[in-house]
């Protein structure tokens, strides 16, 4: 049966989302929606591409709980890819997250912020026929282009106006034109930071991580540093990249290594069990790299220079609050890159070859020395679920054989370019 319209909805809105659909359905608009749709024994990850894949639109519940969920955004993302008709039926008020924002800031707003009334699910079966006929620019369309709209009427306004005034004038004498003085921030605009985007190769969203420069090792003041922590030292990244927002899970993980298994409530946990030379070979898949160990220090830092950037219970996943098991990505504070778990949850694996002291004169990134011989280590970063809170500070480091795989090891990939 053919399912032109795809519900996207946090599992806190089920209620809701069951309104919209039957209200919708009701109409002759069969709608998608997990996990209702989704047949016994099948792959949850690959059943929600497929019915994406197969839909001609995309409702989604925006709540506050929808904005909160990286799934939603994930869901989104691939619509927006995918040149989608999105519709957003708004329940609650407030400002989008920066990423909803760049999704949905061009689609038809539906409000209802009293909720799925007979009147707001006529209006939104009214806007899904319309999308699905693919009428462009329908009636209820978002404040902004409204805005446009009427300031583009005031111009030709204007512009008519003095048409016929240039016509009616008596004529003089030409006067003299002096050019406007150039405005260089008008001229020369800065560029606006890259915005999230979906990889459809694993079906997780990555962030901008932008060139900087930063001190690596033990952060001041931190009693707690290891000897292999050393020497601090300064590093400079003279370019951006963009890295997993989250650890990768294991559906994702599923998606490119069909031969991976996990129970089916467990597709977003982020993956552990990899050696460092499966962790390359993920990221390799899916069009990035493992990121060097100085990447991923200057991502997990998010612009900070204390040994963590939050309170650990907030931010991390670890022995005093995990109940010693792995938990879905994105649950807790992410740092001031948007970057979920980089303590905590999974420790992850990193390009570099393990040393027990910083070189400060060795590459940062490209060229960087890896473990290839076989009486070579690699090293894990960000710790795991039982470790100790001491542990959970963005400097700490582990040794790890790179050929054996690690069981509390997972793998956060980066890409440098879309």
């Amino acid at each position: 049966m053919e399912h032109p319209v795809f519900v996207s909805y946090s599992s806190a809105d089920a209620a809701v989302a069951g309104q919209v659909c039957a209200a919708l359905e009701k109409c002759g608009h069969a709608c998608w929606m997990a996990p209702r749709d989704i047949e016994p024994g099948a792959d949850y990850p690959t059943a929600i591409l497929d019915g994406l894949q197969h839909a001609r639109a995309l409702v989604v519940i925006v709540t506050p709980a929808s904005l909160a969920s990286p799934h939603v955004l994930s869901e989104i993302g691939h619509a927006f890819g995918e040149k989608k008709p999105i519709i957003p039926f708004r329940l609650s008020d407030g400002p989008l997250p920066p990423k909803f924002d760049y999704f949905l800031s061009m689609s038809q707003w539906l409000d209802a912020h009293d909720g799925c009334t007979p009147e707001n699910l006529a209006r939104l079966n009214e806007a899904v026929s319309e999308a699905l006929a693919g009428v462009a620019a329908p009636q209820g369309e978002t404040h902004r282009r409204s805005k446009w709209w009427y300031v583009s009427a005031a111009a030709v306004f204007l512009i008519a106006t003095g048409v016929v005034a240039y016509w009616r004038w008596p004529a003089a004498p030409a006067p003299k034109v002096v050019p406007p003085p150039v405005d260089a921030a008008k001229t020369n605009p800065p560029e606006s930071k890259p915005q999230p985007w979906v990889n459809p190769k694993d079906g997780l969203t990555y962030v901008w991580i932008p060139p900087g420069t930063f001190t690596m090792g033990c952060s001041p003041g931190d009693t707690q540093c290891d000897p292999d922590e050393g020497p601090s030292h300064l590093v400079e990244l003279p370019a951006g990249f963009w890295m997993g927002q989250t650890e990768v899970t294991n559906a994702a993980y599923h998606r490119s290594v069909a031969s991976s298994t996990f129970p089916a409530n467990e597709a977003d946990l982020p993956v552990i069990g990899l050696s460092w030379l499966q962790a390359k070979a993920y990221c390799a898949q899916v069009g990035g790299r493992l990121p060097t160990e100085a990447e991923w220090e200057y991502a997990a830092r998010g612009g900070t220079t204390g040994a963590t950037y939050g309170i650990p219970a907030k931010i991390a996943w670890y022995g005093g609050n995990s109940d010693s098991v792995r938990h879905p990505v994105g649950k807790l504070q992410p740092n001031a890159y948007g970057l979920y778990d980089t303590l905590g949850n999974a420790s992850e694996w990193v390009l570099d070859r393990y040393y027990n002291k910083y070189d400060i004169e060795a590459p940062a990134i490209g060229n960087v020395d890896q473990p290839h011989t076989g009486n070579s280590f690699s090293l894990t970063r960000g710790a795991y679920w039982e470790s100790e809170v001491q542990d959970i500070r963005v400097s700490r480091r582990s040794e790890q054989e790179h050929d054996l795989p690690v069981p509390m090891a997972g793998v956060r990939c980066v890409i440098d370019k879309r």
